[in-house]
């Protein structure tokens, strides 16, 4: 999480305090326009998917950039295998 590394906290400390009290997400069979439409309005790159009440997965904001223009510059970075 940002918050836990911009407030110098350690891998063992709770997660709790640092997120946010309303959970945002999308259902299994939204449309893209519904998951940018949240994306907007919450400021957030990630949503997760739940799917008859339980998490199914997380769409990001490159996966729908992927989605709507795999030449994109986003989809690119997005889709590049991860260094490590």
């Amino acid at each position: 999480m940002i918050g836990a590394v911009a407030e110098s906290k350690g891998p063992d400390e709770p997660v709790g305090p640092l997120s946010s009290n309303a959970l945002v997400g999308v259902n299994a069979d939204d449309d893209a326009a519904v998951e940018v439409r949240l994306m907007r309005e919450h400021a957030v790159r990630r949503l997760p998917v739940f799917d008859d009440g339980q998490i199914a997965g997380v769409v990001s904001l490159g996966d729908l950039a992927s989605a709507a223009d795999p030449a994109s510059a986003l989809a690119e970075i997005s889709q590049a295998d991860p260094t490590t």
